[in-house]
């Protein structure tokens, strides 16, 4: 209030709750599912902060009117940008601002891991219009409880830059020595000539291309392999993270995949039952989920997969671009360690479609796929005691086929 009684224009910072205050009721009312005990090993980058969340603020209102020590405004590079707020934040602050620009980098969530000590508030000074977009965002930065965590890691973006919340471009990174181009050994014996040997050799020495059109071409989508490795294996972890965090247990209840023995190399076979697989009334979103939360500790090493197609209809066959998205999804170890896929009592219709599909969808599955027409064949690489049978599995065997042995090892709950 001024000295005639008037009200204050400006407003008090410590007058406007803190995000941990704010909405917090039905801050978790868009998730669809609530996480009782979410698995905290694939941790988010941005974790729940207790302490940081108290010193930030959402206000929707006028950005030059809060009383506070220091304003950041977006501008361009030569601090010239016009605008509505900008006009407003120097009619208020008076000329001397211009002079005093500073240009804030990094993200304020870095900044307050940081620095945090030293700030007090920070107040986020939105319009109506943007409001909503804050509200959606903040929770991916600054979540509000562990549950909040574990469901904002998926929705983060690929590139959430360094320690300091810069973006990195490598090639722009310089690295100064005492002596450039020469080992860091500290080593002097060798004299002139062994410096002179290194002249050229060193990586900023070398030619380089244009580093703006290579970045040009990435930000159009001409990734390298190593960036492209990176934002894949970014992209699975968040698939893990959440597959470990969701309830599955009406997936796993239909027992399509479970583990069973070993073959006759000793490695790890998994059996997909396609019978066992309602596409058309599951969430295939869960079975994909389901699929890297049983798989991802046993791709680690060398497996096998035994499918039987035994007796599947068109309600069990799963589409082409489900099989493409899972292999896209998965984590490079999955194809790696996969040593061979046994396709059990195929028919003619899936042995064309499966033809199809790893010439020219996926073309490094082809080599691995193996037609078993009776379980004799399949015996031959993994022995009959190894494998966990549906008992309509056997059934159909030896109704096709007649019966080899005297009795199959049958699993009575599939």
């Amino acid at each position: 209030m001024d000295p005639l009684g008037a009200p204050s224009q400006f407003v008090d910072i410590d007058s406007l709750p803190a995000w941990n205050d704010y909405c917090e009721a039905d801050q978790l009312d868009s998730h669809k599912t609530q996480v009782e005990k979410p698995q905290l090993d694939a941790r988010s980058p941005f974790p729940y902060r207790k302490d940081i969340n108290a010193k930030i603020i959402l206000w929707t209102g006028n950005v030059a009117l809060l009383n506070c020590t220091a304003i950041v405004n977006t501008s361009n590079e030569s601090l010239t940008d016009k605008n509505p707020v900008s006009e407003s934040i120097f009619m208020h602050a008076g000329p001397d601002l211009r002079d005093e620009l500073q240009k804030l980098k990094g993200t304020v969530r870095r900044f307050l891991e940081i620095h945090g000590e030293t700030l007090e508030k920070v107040v986020f000074a939105v319009s109506e219009i943007e409001q909503a977009t804050y509200q959606k965002l903040l929770p991916l930065y600054f979540p509000r409880s562990l549950e909040e965590e574990c469901h904002s890691l998926p929705c983060l973006p690929a590139d959430i830059g360094n320690s300091e919340g810069e973006p990195v471009v490598p090639e722009r990174q310089i690295r100064i020595s005492e002596k450039p181009g020469a080992p860091d050994d500290n080593s002097d014996e060798e004299g002139l000539e062994a410096d002179i040997s290194f002249i050229g050799s060193h990586a900023f020495a070398r030619m380089e291309g244009d580093v703006d059109k290579q970045r040009r071409l990435i930000l159009q989508g001409q990734l390298s392999e190593a960036a492209l490795q990176k934002q894949h294996q970014r992209n699975y972890n968040r698939w893990l993270c959440q597959a470990r965090a969701e309830d599955l247990s009406d997936v796993a209840s239909l027992k399509a995949l479970y583990q069973t023995g070993v073959d006759n190399c000793g490695r790890t076979v998994m059996v997909v039952v396609g019978r066992n697989i309602p596409v058309t009334l599951i969430d295939m979103e869960k079975a994909l989920l389901y699929f890297i939360h049983v798989m991802d500790h046993i791709a680690v090493k060398e497996y096998v997969i035994v499918y039987f197609h035994t007796l599947t209809s068109d309600y069990n066959h799963l589409d082409s671009d489900f099989l493409k998205k899972l292999y896209d999804i998965v984590d490079i170890k999955y194809k790696r360690n996969l040593k061979a896929v046994y396709f059990v009592h195929p028919t003619f219709r899936s042995k064309v479609s499966t033809w199809f599909f790893t010439t020219f969808t996926v073309s490094g599955l082809k080599d691995k796929i193996h037609y078993v027409e009776n379980l004799q064949q399949l015996f031959t690489a993994i022995p009959p005691e190894q494998i966990d049978f549906p008992p309509f599995v056997l059934e159909y065997d030896a109704r096709e086929n007649g019966p080899y042995y005297s009795s199959y090892p049958s699993s009575p709950d599939l």
